[in-house]
């Protein structure tokens, strides 16, 4: 029987112990549950539950369901439940990176509805995208990626579930409905980032969307996030060294490995990692790659692998910065640091020569 809830609240102590207490090794008493986070864009709606065992002891668990919000429809279009719970069912555990421990997870394939049950490593810190990060995370996250790439490099057929992050009519709609409409009011608002030839740079990337987006992922295929960034990330410190730990699977799918790389520097990596420390990292990513047993995958085709994606992941600023409400302080803030992060990443990297 599938179980499924449509709020977090409907998680019972009830409910907890039929699933739980063969995990915890005791009958679960009582459970309260309370929201961790809400808000526009959220695809999921996430909660925190406390739980009293038999013995008296406390513990908590994280919980994940569907969002009521109307980002819903696109979520469900997009496979993103389904792809976090088979991600969790079929991939956490051969994953070489870390993610949250998986205590439960079951979808209604019908109505998308799901639970999904995790550790709770609240007392671990929490990546911020306003704060960005620094050269030694900027390191570990390349690291981190490479080690996740090169385990599922040239495998993804082992896993049928996983849908391709190149698919025609979503790439057209990325172009469309997102990239293009977004253009112009980021110029009009944002001009002061955009010296030198930026403009016509950020124009025709959207004038070629399509085609440069089956470019940058017509690379060998391996399993990728999707939506690898520092809000994404835990970061436990375990005996004095900062740790990752990878939340947020919904858009994991079968893509190429620069594709995540580029999206967590244009996200993520401010100005001054530019140049030598992104070479650095860029070079650490590829260098994993190669002790995880690829081949036939040299540098040069990886820096332009990473290239093509820093222009095609240009759609997430362009689509924030597009449609702000200029009374969101720390919307049009989170854009702006967005879009200079991008934009350096872009003239540090000469994409535009890719663009001739």
């Amino acid at each position: 029987m599938t179980i499924a809830l449509q709020h977090a609240g409907e998680f019972t102590a009830e409910l907890a112990n039929q699933l739980l207490s063969a995990v915890l090794g005791e009958e679960v008493v009582t459970c309260s549950v309370a929201p961790l986070g809400e808000g526009v864009g959220l695809m999921s709606a996430i909660a925190r539950a406390q739980l009293t065992l038999a013995s008296g002891k406390q513990t908590s668990v994280v919980l994940k369901v569907i969002a009521q919000t109307e980002n819903v429809g696109i979520s469900k279009q997009l496979n993103f439940y389904a792809n976090e719970i088979n991600f969790y069912r079929h991939l956490a555990d051969q994953c070489p990176i870390k993610s949250p421990r998986c205590l439960f997870a079951d979808i209604d394939t019908e109505t998308q509805d799901f639970l999904l049950v995790l550790e709770d490593l609240g007392a671990a810190a929490a990546g911020d995208q306003l704060e960005g990060c620094d050269e030694d995370l900027m390191l570990k996250s390349f690291e981190n990626a490479g080690r996740l790439h090169g385990r599922f490099w040239g495998k993804t057929d082992q896993f049928p579930w996983l849908i391709p992050q190149n698919v025609p009519e979503i790439n057209q709609f990325r172009q469309d409905a997102i990239y293009r409409p977004g253009v112009a009011p980021t110029l009009e608002n944002f001009a002061e980032y955009f010296s030198g030839d930026l403009a016509d740079v950020v124009t025709r990337i959207g004038e070629h969307f399509v085609p440069l987006f089956e470019r940058s992922m017509s690379g060998p295929q391996t399993v990728i996030h999707g939506d690898y960034r520092i809000d994404n990330m835990l970061l436990p410190v375990i005996n004095g060294e900062v740790d990752i730990v990878a939340v947020d699977w919904q858009n994991t799918t079968r893509g190429c490995g620069p594709h995540d790389i580029a999206y967590f520097s244009g996200q993520s990596c401010g100005t001054e990692m530019r140049g030598d420390i992104e070479m650095a990292a860029l070079r650490r990513y590829h260098d994993v790659l190669i002790d995880e047993g690829v081949t036939g995958f040299s540098f040069d085709e990886c820096l332009d692998y990473y290239r093509l994606n820093l222009m095609i992941t240009m759609i997430t600023p362009i689509a924030i910065c597009g449609t702000l409400d200029p009374g969101n302080e720390r919307g049009v803030e989170l854009g702006r640091i967005i879009l200079e992060r991008s934009l350096s990443a872009l003239t540090s990297m000469q994409c535009a020569d890719l663009l001739e």
